[in-house]
This record gives C-alpha cells, structure tokens and sequence, in this order.
C-alpha cells in the first residue's frame, strides 16, 4: 500500500503499469542504472559487454535471440516515450532512455530505500527543512510522507530530523520529484530538547 500511496501523489509516468519483472522494465532498468545507452547488434548480441549479454538473456529461446520479441518491447517502450532508440545499420541499434523512463524506473524503486543506521552514533542530527511551493503540492506530500516511512522524526510539517546518514538518499529522492532546490540538509551537534529524540531514536 505504501507504495501506491507516494505514486498517487505525483504525476503518473505512464498510465499503463510496466511489471518489475517484465522484459520491458529489465530494458529500462538496465538503461537507468548505467550510462543512459546501449548499442546492440540485433545479428550477433553475444558479443556485447557483461550487462548487453545480462539483458539479452531475457530473450534467448533455446540458446536463440528472438529479434522480434526484443524489437517489439523497445516500440512499446518507444510509443510509451520512454526510450529512444535508433536504427544504426549493419544490424546496430543504439537504445537510450528517455528522462520519462529514467524517472519510471526511480519511482520503481524509491520504496525500496532505507537508512543505514551506525554501529556507533556520529553525535550528529541531520535536519532536512524543505520549502515547497503550493502548485507542487502532490510532490510535497509525497516527500513528507516518505521522510516519515524512512523514519525521520518530524519537528514539525516541513522539518525532520535523523540521527542517521542520509545525504544520498535525500539528494535521490528529491531529485525524483524535481525539487532538490527546495530542500536544505542541515547539520547539528545538539539542541534544546535532543533528549528525547535520543529516546525515541534509542541512541546515546
């Protein structure tokens, strides 16, 4: 449920649901995690680097590459505006996803997020205030509702706070939602009252 809860709360990337586990999505996911781009020959694929043959593997029938089961996948993708990709010749095609797609596969995998809590307290409070406009009012409540899923403590609507290292979690997730610029990450030795969010945190 949580889920589905952050995604209503932004605009939809596609109307139509990719399943994680789908060819499709293993297309846009290797695209998004890497450099962007592949290029691929559709007469010999074996010969491309680690992950081309990683993706390829999707499409083998009986140690054979179905050139139009994977042809078909990238115009779905293509019609969906979710990648690009371009017919090079010589059998060559170059696939590079679209910011749409990228955006796709993050928002896929935003829940999987957590935070790495220290063996041994730093004694630093990360403080994330953030300052977003009403006309962004969806990402706005999508970014608070996950800062509460992670765990952050709220000291009031637009302030939360950690004991926990989460610079790169934060700059990811605001990126998604296009409002890094709105978002300030603060660091606190102490203040008046961390008592008790010592307690609620169970640190020392």
């Amino acid at each position: 449920m949580r889920n589905n809860d952050n995604k209503k709360m932004i605009q939809r990337v596609d109307i139509r649901n990719i399943r994680k586990n789908s060819r499709a999505y293993k297309i846009l996911k290797y695209l998004a995690l890497g450099s962007g781009f592949i290029i691929l020959s559709t007469i010999s694929p074996y010969g491309g680097a680690r992950v081309v043959k990683s993706l390829i593997q999707n499409y083998l029938r009986r140690k054979r590459f179905e050139k139009y089961r994977f042809l078909t996948d990238l115009k779905n993708l293509q019609k969906r505006d979710l990648i690009d990709y371009q017919d090079l010749g010589n059998g060559n095609v170059k696939i590079i996803i679209t910011a749409r797609g990228k955006q796709k596969v993050l928002l896929n995998n935003i829940d999987e997020i957590k935070l790495k809590k220290q063996k041994r307290w730093d004694g630093k409070w990360r403080l994330i205030i953030f300052d977003i406009p009403h006309s962004r009012k969806g990402a706005r409540d999508a970014f608070r509702k996950i800062l509460k899923n992670l765990g952050f403590y709220p000291l009031q609507k637009s302030v939360f706070i950690t004991p926990y290292p989460c610079e790169n979690e934060i700059d990811f997730i605001a990126s998604i939602f296009d409002i890094r610029q709105n978002v300030l990450l603060l660091y606190v030795n102490n203040f008046e009252g961390e008592e008790k969010l010592k307690y609620h945190f169970k640190i020392k």
